[in-house]
C-alpha cells in the first residue's frame, strides 16, 4: 500500500520513532499492550498529512461500516486545510532534523543515538507532535488508520461501537469549547509530561 504524502523514508522515521515514543511488545520487553508500531501509527500519520488527497477528506469518520468519511462545509475546509498544510510543513522539517542529529539516518542508528536526537532541544516540538499522534493513532479509533471499527470492547477497555448500528460521527455544534477537544487536551498535556521525563538526564 502507497502512502498518500509521507515519502518511505519520513514513513520509517515517522515508525521508528513513534514506537520509541509509545513502545509495544515489539519494542519493550514484557510490553502487552499494543504500542504505536503494533497499531500501525504511521498510516495515521499519513493519511492526517494526505487528508486532502481524498474526496471527501479523511477528517471526520461517519461512523458507518464502510469507513467512509463525511464532507466538509466550505469554512471546515479552510481551516483543516490551514491545519494540514502546517502539519505537513512540520513533518517534512521534524524527519529532517532527527535525521540530522542522528548523524545522519534516524532509521539506521543505534538505539541511544535516537534516543539523543528525540532529546534534543531542536526536536521538542515535533517530538511532542509525535507523541500526540502516536496516542491517537494507537488508541484511537482504526478508521482513521484505514481499518475497520473493532465492533466490542477498545485497548482501554471502553465500550465500542454497537455492531449493526453504528454512532455517527459529527462535529460539535454546541456553544463555546467543545468539551472533549479540552479534555484530550489536558490528557494529551499531563501524557507529553510523563513522557518527556523520560529525556531528562537525572
Amino acid at each position: 500500500m502507497g502512502w498518500l504524502f509521507l515519502t518511505p523514508h519520513e514513513a520509517d522515521v515517522v515508525r521508528e520513532a513513534t514506537a520509541m515514543l509509545v513502545p509495544g511488545p515489539a519494542d519493550a520487553p514484557g510490553e502487552t499492550a499494543p504500542g504505536a508500531r503494533e497499531a500501525d501509527v504511521v498510516r495515521y500519520v499519513d493519511r492526517l498529512l494526505g487528508a486532502f488527497e481524498t474526496d471527501p477528506p479523511l477528517v471526520y469518520a461517519s461512523g458507518r461500516p464502510d469507513g467512509s468519511f463525511l464532507p466538509l462545509s466550505p469554512a471546515q475546509q479552510m481551516g483543516w486545510r490551514r491545519r494540514v498544510d502546517g502539519l505537513q510543513q512540520a513533518y517534512r522539517t521534524g524527519v529532517l532534523a532527527l535525521d540530522r542529529l542522528a548523524d545522519g539516518d534516524f532509521t539506521c542508528a543505534p538505539q541511544e543515538v535516537r534516543h539523543r536526537a528525540l532529546c534534543d532541544a531542536e526536536a521538542t516540538a515535533f517530538r511532542d507532535l509525535l507523541f500526540d499522534h502516536a496516542i491517537e493513532g494507537t488508541y484511537g479509533d482504526p478508521v482513521y488508520r484505514g481499518r475497520p471499527t473493532v465492533v466490542g470492547r477498545t485497548v482501554l477497555g471502553l465500550p465500542g461501537p454497537r455492531e449493526g448500528r453504528p454512532d455517527p460521527v459529527r462535529p460539535y455544534a454546541g456553544e463555546g469549547p467543545d468539551p472533549l477537544a479540552t479534555l484530550a487536551q489536558h490528557f494529551l498535556e499531563a501524557a507529553r509530561a510523563v513522557a518527556s521525563s523520560g529525556c531528562s538526564d537525572d
